[in-house]
């Protein structure tokens, strides 16, 4: 077994120019967030984004320059509202937009999971989705001739996502308190070439084993894992904290503007050097107020 314990920097030195990444993830949950940041730092460009359900990870990715093109199914800041970065890349910039329902989103993963070039499913028959989503055809039935949409199966060349916990050979937990939509991150992850983990915390193999079941990932699914405490922040992390509404404003306030976007990127990703000094930015007095779990489960 080789161990599979990386820094930041040396995990996101993974991810290559014109790469397809794949980003974990649900609106404003457990979004790989130190490992968004850093991709800012190194500088990434034409990364080809794709996602189920996303929001600040990718909105952020895309105002720093670093996105030719976006993939999923939603990109939106929450009850703050739509994401700023995206609409303006959309609007003025040509951003490329290959746009799913929450349904199709999951079945490009879940094809390539299942071997499969393309997933058959009936719920965009009849939308939009056919006439503007390259990577949706209509087939029909090879037994019955009913219609069915093709959903074209996604290869990203890296999927990063965040986790609660795993050990130094790769095997990726979630708590047992975590929510029921994690298939998601499961599929997104499998599907990838090269899959990327950030963790809040680091474990003994003898932990991991122990509680075998909250395996979501075993370690042959995975390239790197990464230890990144509040790994996920302004999101929240299952059950470990929330997601932080007060530095989410701010974000969403700074996004109104190329020039103040800038301005924020300066003060809370390009100006720090590492994810430990962000977190010293953010306060530990506003970061424990934010945490629910203190204990490993």
């Amino acid at each position: 077994m080789r161990e599979k314990i990386m820094g930041l920097r040396e995990a996101v030195a993974l991810i290559k120019d014109g790469d397809t990444v794949a980003i974990g993830g649900h609106t404003l949950r457990r979004h790989p967030m130190a490992l968004i940041h850093e991709i800012i730092r190194q500088g990434r460009r034409d990364l080809q984004l794709q996602g189920w359900n996303n929001g600040i990870d990718m909105d952020m990715l895309i105002g720093a320059g670093c996105a030719a093109s976006v993939e999923t199914s939603y990109i939106g800041i929450s009850a703050f509202g739509l994401a700023l970065n995206f609409r303006r890349a959309c609007e003025r910039d040509g951003l490329k937009v290959i746009e799913h329902s929450e349904t199709t989103g999951l079945d490009m993963f879940r094809a390539t999971v299942m071997g499969m070039s393309f997933f058959p499913t009936k719920t965009p028959l009849g939308s939009d989705l056919m006439r503007v989503n390259e990577h949706l055809t209509e087939i029909a039935c090879p037994f019955t001739g009913e219609p069915f949409a093709a959903v074209r199966a996604a290869r990203p060349d890296v999927a990063i996502i965040h986790a609660h916990t795993a050990d130094r050979y790769g095997n990726v937990q979630l708590d047992a308190q975590r929510w029921n939509d994690q298939s998601a991150d499961v599929l997104i992850a499998k599907a990838a070439r090269t899959t990327v983990a950030s963790v809040e915390q680091i474990v003994s193999d003898e932990e991991v084993y122990r509680n075998s079941a909250l395996t979501v990932l075993p370690r042959k699914f995975v390239a790197a894992v990464v230890e990144a405490p509040y790994g996920a922040h302004p999101c929240a992390c299952d059950a470990r904290y929330d997601y932080d509404l007060e530095e989410t404003g701010k974000y969403y306030e700074a996004s109104k503007s190329k020039g103040s976007f800038k301005a924020y990127l300066d003060t809370r990703v390009r100006g720090v050097a590492d994810h430990m000094e962000y977190l010293e930015r953010i306060g530990i007095e506003r970061l424990m107020r934010l945490t629910r779990t203190r204990v490993a489960r």
